[in-house]
């Protein structure tokens, strides 16, 4: 059994986190200092562009680790004590599933596994429709032009649906392994 992409991977992305994360706490001094300097917030570059480019990359991570950060009072740079080891264990599990080839599913089982996989990929691509629309119409509405803080905020908005949707197509692959074994 070859075991490589569940080294890999958080190998991988603990290399392109953690400079995101460290940028992000520098950040947070300087914000800080300004206290409420800025009226608007801090402005997207330089100062939300780690928490864009790591949300975006690790937006499964996000979704798991965030109830927990808010349960503990978690915010901002704080909060990546909670996602960062979320972020390891999320890009193993998932270097995991695809050492193991997704799913195995028992002869008796087969069919009630691949109603389910359907369902959650049918939930996944209606929930990247959604998300596309609205991130869209508020390119259309707001952005117009592909500036960095345009394509930054628009990476905010489109980073759950392109998660979706890369979710969405191993769930349609697991769910064909299941019939046609």
């Amino acid at each position: 059994m070859n075991k490589k992409l569940q080294i890999v991977f958080p190998c991988a992305m603990s290399a392109v986190s953690l400079p995101f994360i460290v940028w992000d706490f520098l950040n947070q001094r300087v914000v800080t200092s300004m206290g409420m300097g800025w009226d608007m917030g801090a402005p997207v570059w330089p100062y939300q562009t780690p928490d864009i480019l790591l949300r975006f990359l690790n937006a499964p991570a996000y979704f798991l680790a965030m109830p927990l950060a808010n349960f503990l009072g978690l915010i901002g740079p704080a909060a990546d004590f909670v996602i960062f080891p979320t972020i390891l264990i999320w890009w193993w599990f998932l270097g995991l599933s695809l050492d193991h080839g997704l799913v195995k599913a028992a002869s008796k089982w087969r069919w009630w596994i691949f109603v389910g996989l359907i369902v959650c990929a049918v939930l996944l691509l209606s929930t990247t429709v959604f998300v596309s629309v609205s991130a869209i119409s508020w390119w259309f509405k707001y952005g117009g032009d592909f500036g960095i803080v345009n394509t930054l905020l628009t990476l905010r908005f489109l980073g759950p649906a392109v998660w979706c949707l890369a979710l969405f197509l191993l769930f349609i692959i697991a769910a064909r392994r299941v019939v046609v074994r």
